[in-house]
């Protein structure tokens, strides 16, 4: 009876996804998707209604192909795009709108300013198919998705064959009587991320934080997607580290991995014990089947998974995040490149709320490590003060470990002048020099570090 109640209501509210693009009128502002969970097909039927709309928003997140709609109205004359975090798929666009399209948030706090601050008109909610009980599971994107449809005057579900059913925390799922509409997306395929290639900088910099002993049996780990996230995990799978635990904004491959060789088991864990727990999964199509209904992972929102306050309860909670440039008196800069006119990348993220986090450690144990490459198109990505215009992500007062390919130095506790001469220590070769002089005339260094070979303080290891 129940079974045939639930058939009865989904056909009553399945439509196109052209009807569904025709919601969208004027004037509205709507959601279209984060990650994996982004509406692809209503993107494609919306980009078509470009001439009979005007002043649109449309928001999205983490945004992993071009979309249509900016294709079809490059000079956002009729869609009116922001974005809370950007991947390269959409940075010319970004560039072509200027940084004013990125929605500035510290991520766990998306969900709280969603409820208390925003109202959209529609929301479409990409999701797996519906359960025996009308539940449409969330899939690879828990992140603030019930945020959105709380405060969503009609929620279009948009429904993938191929998504996963992620057990979750909480907020993993909306119920069948919750949705206005339902999308059958049989034209795209669920996103998987490509290989990422390592370099050798890379292997360098995992080597650095590796060999320093910041990950040690029963570490708790926050690590993202990249080269270097990936080089750290593959080290760890031959470093005789034993019972790490999960709890990150993010699931990527190389997590699993660690899983399937038995370095990670959550058996340390303090909150959510033997649960791999996380927000959004990125991917392949591998590890999206190994997480469909597996009860070793559990999905939560970014206010519980990226709140500093949960992950300061995780025993030795390792995060490791990258960045762009730095500055010698500390000042970390993840997202934005400075000038006239800034150019936003990427976005917050979750950066600073894991820096929060483990800086407020329970046990006292918690590490932090921001890496970069020391050098980019031969300019040194260590600078002397960051360039008019560059967003701070990072303020120096809450930096912990920097590590480059030449070296890793631990930043808090140190003066300016301290910090000055440790971040030059792991700078390019090619630019040390160079930047002690800067550092000098900027009064950085009133001190000059003068003890033979020892290494000026702060600094853990390093190469020359």
């Amino acid at each position: 009876m129940e079974n045939a109640r639930l058939a009865e209501e989904y056909q009553r509210k399945l439509i196109s996804a052209e009807a569904a693009a025709g919601l969208v009128q004027s004037g509205m502002s709507i959601f279209l998707g984060i990650s994996a969970n982004m509406a692809h097909i209503i993107d494609k039927h919306l980009a078509r209604r470009k001439d009979e709309l005007r002043d649109v928003n449309v928001q999205t997140s983490l945004d992993t192909s071009e979309h249509e709609f900016l294709k079809a109205d490059p000079e956002g004359k009729v869609f009116k795009w922001h974005s809370g975090f950007f991947l390269h798929s959409v940075r010319n666009q970004v560039a072509a709108r200027g940084c004013g399209v990125y929605w500035a948030q510290s991520w766990h706090l998306a969900p709280g300013v969603i409820r208390e601050q925003s109202q959209k008109d529609i929301s479409f909610i990409v999701t797996a198919p519906m359960d025996a009980h009308g539940y449409f599971n969330f899939g690879l994107s828990v992140t603030e998705l019930q945020a959105f449809c709380e405060v969503s005057k009609k929620i279009v579900v948009v429904v993938k064959e191929d998504m996963p059913v992620v057990c979750g925390g909480q907020e993993e799922a909306i119920h069948i009587s919750k949705v206005d509409h339902i999308v059958e997306d049989r034209e795209f395929k669920t996103f998987c991320l490509p290989t990422v290639p390592v370099k050798e900088e890379d292997r360098m910099i995992a080597h650095n934080i590796v060999s320093a002993g910041l990950i040690g049996d029963g570490t708790t780990l926050q690590i993202g997607i990249g080269g270097l996230p990936n080089s750290v995990l593959d080290a760890l799978v031959d470093a005789g580290v034993h019972h790490l635990g999960i709890h990150s904004e993010m699931l990527t491959d190389k997590m699993y991995d660690l899983i399937e060789a038995g370095v990670v088991d959550n058996t340390r864990k303090k909150v959510d014990r033997y649960k791999s727990t996380f927000s959004f999964c990125l991917g392949s199509r591998r590890l999206y089947d190994f997480l469909d209904r597996n009860p070793m992972f559990a999905s939560y929102p970014v206010d519980y998974v990226n709140n500093p306050l949960i992950i300061a309860q995780q025993p030795r909670m390792f995060s490791l995040n990258t960045t762009m440039q730095v500055d010698l008196m500390g000042q970390v800069a993840s997202e934005q490149v400075g000038g006239d006119r800034p150019r936003q990348i990427s976005g917050t993220g979750g950066q600073l709320d894991f820096v929060m986090g483990t800086m407020l450690a329970h046990d006292r144990a918690g590490v932090s490590v921001l890496a970069l490459y020391s050098q980019y198109k031969g300019r040194s990505r260590i600078v002397p003060i960051l360039e008019k215009g560059t967003n701070v992500t990072v303020p120096r007062s809450l930096v912990d470990y920097v590590a480059t390919e030449w070296g890793l130095v631990r930043s808090r506790g140190l003066s300016i002048n301290e910090r000055a001469q440790a971040l030059i220590r792991i700078a390019h070769p090619d630019h040390r020099e160079a930047l002690m002089r800067q550092a000098v005339d900027a009064g950085f260094v009133p001190y000059r570090h003068t003890a033979g070979d020892k290494l000026p303080r702060g600094v853990i290891n390093c190469r020359d």
